[in-house]
């Protein structure tokens, strides 16, 4: 009877023992956990920001400073403030149409002047509607408006942001909303402001896609504390609707130290947004976690800490010494860990041009973004190599360089044209880096890009002539300085063709521009045929044209010459019948420059033009 009553008592001591051990394990499992919640929401919270500013504002922002600084550096653009040409002004205009159209959230692209009136204007009713041009008669006088007052007075052509706020036209806020951007630079003639380049940013999208997040409920206030961006639209650009809301209503505890710049809290993350926005606004993007996940966390804690409890009481006093000392703290760790690799790893999926390589070439794995830009599905692309991408004009040198680099485990940075699935020329700005083992080994390579075709369309705009599609005067001048000073460095021949076309403006006076642009387009078509690849051909001015001739000396320059004279010559042209063409050669000497250079080609061209026409002349 005594030793079954001191079993029972031992037995007591045991399962008391076995609670309080079962108590205290589950309150320490409890506090760990919530402090796991505070830093899950913590690093969310990273997550959400990062994500919103490096993937969603910063690529718009970013996209829109490369069109305008594109814009304002047009060599037309700059013939039109110099001189002030009304057929440049149509060239522009049909520049600024194509730069709208590329873009649906890019509302308005003007060009003002120095006085602040507008001479272009391209609008857009709203983001499923074709911009076009507006007319003269609506154009109008933006002198006293902030944003002219303001850029006219910076003294160097850089990137100017505007606040975030609403779109005004004749002094009236427009209804319904359309929240607006401006992103402009100013223009300079002799160093002297000339006027600017403007464009406005339909920006409501871009913040429907900042302000979606099941975690949190984000904000963006400017350096006043006034809403921006609310959760409840009402309050949204409370500034210029009059609708009161107080900071302290949404952030009681917080409301003083944001506006201070020092939050700390895990109520409430602040990040601004200087470093993308570079305005008066210092905005700073607010994230507040939603009640219900914070709740939810909370709840699914207090089960799991209960359920492991009570299983806890169940088990023999050992088993529970050993077992309940991290009763649901690998589960909960590992599952929140689970689920923001998943979306972390979606958004870079979805955002970021990515993929993978053996060493071999061959593609392991490729990103959405890749295939979206690439025009393939993965299963077309895994296996392959990357020449199934390559286009033909990418040079093997570039190739070489690349694998040459990264062959040695180094990064490798650069930009490469590819082709789509359809075709399609597409530019990548692309960081190629090798991924290796703890031996130092390459394992694979990663390459992660950038889509630049946009920026590389524009500068292709920028370098050719829309008629002929040749050069352009100012590609054709970089082509001959660059020439020039190889030719000077390795004392190699160099010689230029200047082309004129005979009594050109006859046929315009005869014909009209109609037939004398078709001239001038087939007289391309002749000067492409009848040189190399090497040689650089460009319309140099109205009915000329300059052939850059690397490595070639007299004889060759004049052969040549002789063979677009013979070829125009014998061609029958639509509609004019027979043409001709005067051709000035030019060879480089050790005592010219380019002034020179270019100047005995015209002087040659005078004198064939002077004996007659229809020959070419060596000077």
């Amino acid at each position: 009877m005594i030793i079954k009553n001191y079993k029972s008592q031992f037995l007591g001591y045991f399962i008391i023992f076995g609670i309080l051990i079962t108590i205290l394990s589950s309150l320490i499992s409890y506090k760990i956990h919530m402090l796991d919640i505070e830093g899950s929401v913590n690093k969310s919270a990273q997550e959400v920001s990062f994500s919103r500013k490096n993937y969603i504002l910063k690529p718009h922002v970013e996209r829109m400073d490369d069109i305008v600084t594109a814009i304002a550096n047009n060599q037309t653009l700059k013939e039109f403030i110099e001189l002030g040409d009304i057929g440049k002004k149509h060239e522009l205009q049909k520049l600024f149409l194509t730069v709208t159209d590329t873009d649906k959230s890019i509302m308005q692209t003007r060009l003002i002047d120095a006085h602040g009136k507008e001479v272009i204007r391209i609008n857009r009713d709203n983001a499923q509607s074709l911009p076009y041009i507006v007319k003269d008669s609506m154009l109008q006088d933006k002198s006293l408006r902030d944003y002219f007052q303001i850029v006219s007075k910076m003294t160097t052509s850089t990137i100017w942001h505007s606040r975030l706020d609403l779109n005004i036209e004749n002094g009236k806020i427009e209804i319904p909303f359309r929240p607006t951007i401006r992103i402009a630079v100013p223009l300079y003639q002799e160093h002297k402001f000339a006027g600017m380049i403007i464009c406005n940013m339909l920006s409501q999208e871009l913040y429907e896609s900042v302000e979606n997040s099941p975690l949190f409920d984000i904000f963006i206030i400017d350096s006043e504390g006034h809403y921006i961006l609310h959760p409840d639209s009402r309050y949204s650009w409370n500034k210029y609707t009059g609708i009161k809301r107080d900071l302290y209503e949404d952030f009681p505890d917080a409301a003083a130290a944001i506006l201070a710049g020092n939050v700390n809290s895990a109520k409430v993350f602040a990040y601004p947004l200087d470093s993308i926005l570079k305005n008066d606004d210092h905005a700073i993007f607010l994230l507040k976690p939603k009640e219900n996940m914070i709740h939810s966390l909370k709840s699914s804690n207090r089960t799991a800490t209960l359920i492991v409890a009570f299983l806890s009481l169940l088990l023999s006093i050992p088993l529970a010494m050993y077992a309940s000392r991290e009763p649901a703290k690998l589960q909960h760790a590992l599952y929140n860990s689970n689920a923001e690799l998943k979306r972390f790893a979606s958004i870079i999926d979805r955002y970021v041009i990515t993929v993978t390589t053996k060493t071999n070439g061959l593609i392991t794995s490729i990103s959405t973004a890749f295939a979206n830009v690439s025009g393939y599905a993965k299963e077309e692309l895994i296996g392959k190599t990357m020449n199934i991408v390559r286009h033909p004009e990418t040079t093997n040198e570039t190739f070489e360089n690349l694998w040459k680099t990264i062959s040695l485990g180094e990064r490798w940075e650069g930009e490469i044209k590819n082709k789509s699935k359809e075709g399609q020329p597409y530019w990548l700005k692309q960081t190629i880096v090798p991924i290796k083992d703890e031996n130092d080994t390459i394992l694979s390579y990663m390459a992660v890009g950038i889509d630049i075709t946009a920026k590389k369309e524009l500068e292709t705009l920028a370098l050719i002539d829309k008629l002929t599609h040749l050069f352009n005067r100012r590609k054709i001048d970089e082509c001959l300085y660059l020439e020039v000073e190889k030719s000077k460095r390795f004392n190699t021949p160099l010689s230029i063709i200047m082309i004129d076309i005979d009594y050109f403006k006859k046929i315009n006076d005869t014909y009209g521009h109609q037939t004398g642009d078709t001239v001038l387009q087939k007289m391309a078509e002749i000067i492409k045929v009848n040189t190399r690849n090497i040689d650089c051909c460009g319309r140099y001015g109205g009915e000329e044209f300059m052939i850059v001739c690397p490595g070639t000396p007299r004889e060759g320059a004049m052969t040549l010459a002789e063979e677009i004279r013979k070829a125009v010559d014998e061609y029958t042209f639509e509609t004019v019948n027979h043409l001709t063409v005067s051709l000035g050669v030019a060879s480089y000497t050790e005592c010219d420059n380019m002034m020179t250079f270019i100047k005995r080609s015209d002087e040659a061209l005078y004198m064939a033009k002077h004996e007659g026409r229809n020959r070419s002349v060596y000077l």
